[in-house]
């Protein structure tokens, strides 16, 4: 059961710890933000930008704690 949980939640927390980061500090690469505008005729208008980087930072930790797990149990 470690071994699914240790990963997913090493990657989540990663990810959301450069989430945080990035709003905090205001750096873009680490960055979600997300402003809603008024209404138009056409429908509510919206804009997030969300950076990829935490998320691909994430899953990379993810794989190396996954791989750390696996190989000490063995």
């Amino acid at each position: 059961m470690k071994i699914i949980w240790l990963p997913l939640l090493s990657a989540v927390g990663t990810m959301a710890l450069l989430y945080w980061i990035g709003n905090i500090y205001n750096i873009s690469l680490f960055r979600f933000s997300f402003v809603l505008n008024e209404p138009l005729k056409n429908g509510l208008i919206f804009n997030a930008n969300i950076a990829i980087l935490p998320f691909a930072l994430g899953l990379l930790v993810g794989f190396i704690v996954e791989r750390t797990v696996k190989v000490r149990n063995n």
